[in-house]
């Protein structure tokens, strides 16, 4: 009986290790990304490469899902240390502001991240309302659309776009922007609402790229993915899927937080069709559910290069 009492003792401490590991240790444990993508001739017939045609070289900071809801001062000291690089673009692809409170954090954020061709944003549905509630957060992890108006509470996401609007982020909502990368080169910026809590108008995103025009997107949620690739993007930067949050050796992602990703593509680089895809695993996640696994938090830094 006595090793009985002993393994249950063991199993107990081990579990409470995982749970110190899980809540206060790795998702504080910030880290880099680096992504390098060669540019080839074959170009998509290449793997992860693309054609020199289609895009220069550039230097591409990728930050999603920093969930600021105050006391975001780690998070802002690993941002700082990696804004001392220089970057071409800076894209922010949603779910920036988990509660006001972090209103503050996330325009110290646009303050702290530059680039030299221009910072682009989109917002998730965290940046437009947030619930007290614990349950909502697990029942929505699937099911598209917001959570029941009683559940929630709106998030200051007017004053966020204002704020990011005057730190020079533009903020893209099912509109594109078209960006000088070189002297005779343009590339156009398309940036799409959170498809996992809004219906999304494609034709509007798209409207005014002109054809066979390098296009670079992005979204909140991953679950754009066939409209995308069906309209031929060089390039779609994504967030949401906290890349599983929570990883189990052999399994892998506990939850996709995606109807159409299998839970192998909730995070890194693949292709589809001619279109790269990357999903990072975000630097936050919301106040209840902060837990990590098999999953640090980060950031994305992609190079074309020659």
């Amino acid at each position: 009986m006595q090793w009985f009492l002993y393994a249950a003792a063991g199993l107990v401490l081990c579990g409470a290790a995982l749970l110190v590991w899980m809540t206060l240790i790795e998702p504080r444990l910030f880290r880099v990304r680096r992504i390098v993508l060669p540019r080839t001739q074959s170009g998509a017939q290449d793997g992860l490469s693309i054609p020199p045609d289609r895009l220069p070289p550039l230097k591409i900071l990728h930050v999603t899902d920093t969930h600021f809801h105050g006391g975001g001062e780690a998070k802002l000291a690993f941002l700082r240390k990696t804004a001392q690089e220089s970057f071409d673009f800076v894209f922010l692809t949603g779910d920036l502001m988990e509660r006001p409170e972090g209103l503050k954090d996330c325009l110290e954020m646009a303050e702290i991240l530059r680039a030299r061709l221009g910072s682009f944003a989109v917002l998730g549905g965290h940046d437009c309302f947030f619930s007290e509630e614990v349950t909502p957060k697990f029942f929505f992890l699937r099911r598209r659309g917001p959570p029941p108006e009683h559940l929630r509470q709106p998030n200051p996401v007017a004053e966020l776009k204002a704020g990011l609007a005057a730190r020079g982020v533009q903020v893209l909502e099912d509109q594109s922007c078209i960006v000088r990368v070189a002297e005779g080169r343009d590339v156009a910026i398309v940036g799409l609402r959170d498809a996992f809590v809004f219906e999304l108008d494609y034709d509007a995103a798209w409207r005014g790229v002109p054809a066979g025009m390098a296009t670079i997107v992005l979204a909140h949620s991953p679950d754009v993915l066939p409209e995308v690739t069906s309209r031929g993007a060089d390039l779609a930067f994504f967030g949401h899927t906290h890349g599983g949050q929570v990883r189990l050796p052999l399994v892998g992602a506990v939850v996709t937080r995606s109807q159409i990703l299998h839970r192998r593509r909730v995070r890194g680089v693949f292709r589809e069709g001619r279109t790269i895809f990357t999903i990072n695993h975000g630097l936050g996640a919301g106040v209840s559910t902060n837990l990590r696994l098999l999953c640090r938090p980060e950031v994305t830094v992609m190079s074309l290069e020659p």
